[in-house]
């Protein structure tokens, strides 16, 4: 009986937990306006599996034609949780202008929220009869100096393939410009043509007054004819060809005379300020910082033009700025530009103080006229406590108290005690540390004893000494038929004759004296060491007599330096 309670309270747990996940599903445009013949893309997107699904598209069919459809699946594993979306992404044709809805698309009961789309009507392009073309243009022919000025280029293509496109937007003087995202690609339809268009958008900031001319932007490319890809010759095949967009001229006009000459100059679309306080309170005491952290955001302006906060001066109030942080991101309607300072405010004096209000004058290219946004008067009521952070002030106070007495305070005594007692500690421990460091010196210096080097007490370690004695050596070694003595006594030898520590080896010695019967004597040697050829026994009157040649030879310094063998045996 129990069991069988268990099984049907965990169907009624699944069950609610089924239920409790709501299926979400999205639409959105990737552009919220379009001219008439362009096309838009539709992203709807469920958060599960479709498991081969598919919304209801026929309510589309209304005011546009759907042109392509493809489905795109993503999961992901967040926080130990697995997630699913599926995605269908819909090229659609509006059929007509003015403002359309994309209405509500529906999915296993679940409905998204309609979106709107400005579809505009589109003039008669004079390039329409061509293949290749650009075309530009700009949203104001007269503004303001420091304006923003939309600025978009569009190079068309019908029926051709390009290869090794090189597109170069204009370069303008007295002009600053930012590209507006990403580089937009859709299709239109033009005389019955239909075109793949590729949309490049920037905003431009006149930096000067007068006439203003933007160069054209170019397009450098191979072309082919999509339809002559067989054996017709089309002399437009393979042809590499420059296509630019028409010149275009701005009226810059000055500041108007009614803006005030006092204030800088600032045309924006909008302007808002925000200020946040740290601690949020209308008190404070005393010596206590209190942080001021306005943010000016304004739109269609550049970020470098945005002004400071103003300064002023408050009686009883020590203000102290930070370095401000600006911002400029881009977005469909231009730039939008944003400043933060923060301002450290220390109350010197009690009482009430009343910090002014804030204003910003701009002039609003909408409505051509100055505004003024303003950020209200704050009033903060500063008290004396004893609990107020300490000042340079309170704590020459202090030091003037403890001396002014002959005895200091029983706290003071205290902490001073406390204070001696960590000092003997720390000597301790150093005392201690210095100990073991000299003992592990000790230790190392007595398993590691080194020899102090001869050149350091003043002695070489070559001599006639040294050379008679590896002379006797080697004429002991041949006396006594020994080959691997005589080895040894030839290596020292040839050191003290050559005065070079180097020489390690036999082919050593030879490459120095480049003589060739103390070479041939070498290989006889090492035939009896290594027993290469038993037919041949050793010489050692051959090696005394090869070796006595050279060393009657003097030695100079042309012969080649012997190195450190990068392999040793």
């Amino acid at each position: 009986m129990v069991k069988r309670t268990t099984i049907f309270t965990f169907l009624v747990l699944t069950l609610f937990s089924l239920q409790a996940h709501a299926l979400n599903i999205s639409a959105k445009l990737n552009t919220e306006q379009v001219m008439q013949g362009d096309t838009v893309k539709l992203i709807v997107t469920i958060d599960e599996r479709a498991d081969g699904k598919t919304p209801d598209f026929t309510v589309l069919n209304q005011h546009f034609d759907v042109l392509t459809t493809y489905t795109e699946e993503r999961s992901n594993i967040i926080n130990g949780r697995f997630t699913s979306l599926t995605s269908w992404i819909l090229t659609l044709l509006p059929k007509q202008t003015g403002y359309i809805a994309v209405p509500p698309i529906s999915f296993n009961g679940a409905t998204s929220k309609p979106v709107k789309l400005h579809v505009t009507k589109r003039t008669a392009a004079k390039n329409a009869d061509q293949l290749l073309f650009v075309e530009a243009k700009v949203d104001k022919d007269t503004v303001y100096v420091q304006e923003q000025v939309l600025y978009t280029v569009r190079i068309f293509r019908h029926d051709v393939d390009i290869y090794d496109p090189s597109y170069q937007p204009p370069t303008i003087e007295h002009a600053a410009m930012e590209q507006l995202g990403e580089q937009r690609n859709y299709k239109t339809t033009l005389n019955g043509k239909e075109y793949d268009v590729f949309e490049f958008r920037y905003a431009l900031f006149p930096q000067k007054s007068g006439s203003l001319s933007i160069p054209p932007a170019q397009l450098t490319a191979t072309v082919f004819r999509g339809r002559s890809r067989g054996l017709t010759f089309d002399p437009f095949n393979g042809k590499q060809v420059r296509r630019s967009s028409p010149t275009l001229e701005l009226e810059i006009k000055p500041k108007p005379d009614s803006y005030p000459a006092d204030k800088p100059w600032l045309p924006a679309k909008s302007l808002q300020l925000t200020e946040a306080w740290s601690p949020d309170s209308a008190t404070a005491n005393i010596g206590e910082p209190l942080t001021r952290t306005v943010t000016m955001q304004a739109e269609g302006v550049l970020a470098t033009i945005l002004p400071a906060v103003p300064d002023t001066s408050i009686q009883g109030v020590k203000i102290y700025p930070e370095q401000a942080d600006t911002n400029s991101k881009a977005t469909d309607d231009g730039i939008v530009s944003s400043r933060t300072e923060s301002l450290a405010l220390i109350a010197t004096q009690t009482g009430d103080i009343t910090l002014p209000p804030m204003d910003i004058t701009w002039w609003d290219v909408e409505e051509n006229a100055v505004k003024v946004t303003s950020l209200p008067a704050r009033v903060i009521r500063v008290t004396g406590t004893t609990s107020r952070p300490q000042t340079d002030n309170t704590v020459n106070a202090q030091a003037d108290t403890s001396q002014a007495g002959d005895t200091p305070p029983p706290a003071f005594s205290q902490g001073e005690s406390v204070n001696r007692t960590w000092q003997w500690i720390a000597i301790a421990f150093l005392l201690l540390w210095v100990i073991t460091l000299g003992l592990l010196v000790w230790i190392w210096q007595s398993r590691n004893p080194q020899t102090k080097p001869k050149e350091a007490s003043g002695e070489s370690p070559f001599s006639n000494s040294l050379l008679k004695h590896a002379q006797k050596e080697l004429q002991t070694a041949c006396n006594n038929n020994s080959p691997k003595a005589a080895r040894t006594a030839l290596i020292a030898l040839f050191q003290q004759h050559y005065k070079n520590p180097n020489i390690k080896n036999l082919d050593d010695i030879a490459r120095i004296a480049q003589s060739e019967p103390l070479s041939s004597a070498f290989r006889n040697l090492d035939a009896e060491l290594y027993k290469e050829n038993t037919d041949k026994t050793w010489r050692p009157e051959f090696l005394l007599q090869a070796t006595a040649e050279v060393l009657s030879k003097p030695t100079t310094n042309k012969s080649n330096p012997v190195l450190e063998p990068l392999y040793p045996a």
